[in-house]
């Protein structure tokens, strides 16, 4: 059996907040816990993706900060058109912004790959985290 999940894209009015119809549904391939949310929604006459991705649970504050630190955002260069940090959550999230495509396997594709960036990203740097660096006596 495949190791995936289904993801639901959602359409949300940006005048309500309210989720009006479905977009599509695109299978994440692994790491899916690493996906708090994602909807579409529409900017001027454009329409974007809003997939805010995070951490496992962080349970030292030190390490909350360290992420934050040294979590490079060009990572996203190229495939993304925005990207902003919500550091007022339990665990770190960014919020990646990319452009909405008819084309059902192209966005798949960019999900995935958005996630596999992230979650080697964040592989990277956990382990260079130094407490000594984030913890004051």
């Amino acid at each position: 059996m495949e190791n995936y999940n289904n993801l639901v894209l959602m359409l949300k009015d940006s005048k309500t907040g309210f989720f009006d119809r479905t977009m599509g549904s695109y299978e994440i391939h692994k790491n899916m816990e690493y996906i708090d949310k994602i909807y579409a929604m529409e900017e001027g006459s454009k329409l974007y993706i809003f997939l805010t991705l995070t951490t496992l649970d962080i349970e030292e504050d030190w390490k909350f900060s360290g992420i934050f630190d040294l979590y490079n955002e060009e990572i996203f260069s190229g495939k993304a058109v925005g990207f902003e940090e919500l550091s007022e959550d339990y665990n770190p999230k960014w919020i990646i912004k990319i452009e909405y495509s008819e084309d059902h396997k192209k966005t798949e594709e960019l999900l995935n790959e958005l996630l596999n960036i992230h979650t080697a990203e964040l592989e990277r740097i956990i382990p260079l985290i130094n407490p000594e660096d984030y913890i004051q006596e």
